[in-house]
């Protein structure tokens, strides 16, 4: 996976445990009453809460490296291209103005 790839997945991924965070958070409650005993049902669940928002920090967290990072991917195919044209191109001495100037 490169990083065109990778940034927007975990971006969407950090959105959406948000987004379902909320959702758990907001639900409304019901409350079943017995004649011994209550029953809730829908009650947040902060544990469950608190890691989404964990888990979509660490996502934003992740994304950070990747943007600031000037290469185009990691497997590193850029790097190759600019170290085969280097090893590629060769000059005449002919054509090299330092050596025409000591001749």
């Amino acid at each position: 996976m490169n990083k065109r790839i990778l940034i927007p997945v975990l971006l969407l991924l950090a959105l959406v445990s948000i987004v379902y965070a909320v959702y758990r958070s907001t639900e409304e409650k019901v409350i079943l009453l017995g004649p011994d005993r209550q029953t809730v049902f829908g009650e947040p669940q902060h544990g469950l809460i608190l890691g989404l928002c964990i888990f979509a920090g660490l996502c934003v967290l992740g994304t950070v490296p990747l943007l600031l990072d000037r290469r185009d991917d990691y497997n590193g195919s850029r790097s190759r291209e600019r170290s085969s044209a280097s090893t590629t191109i060769r000059r005449d001495r002919d054509d090299d103005p330092i050596i025409r100037r000591n001749l």
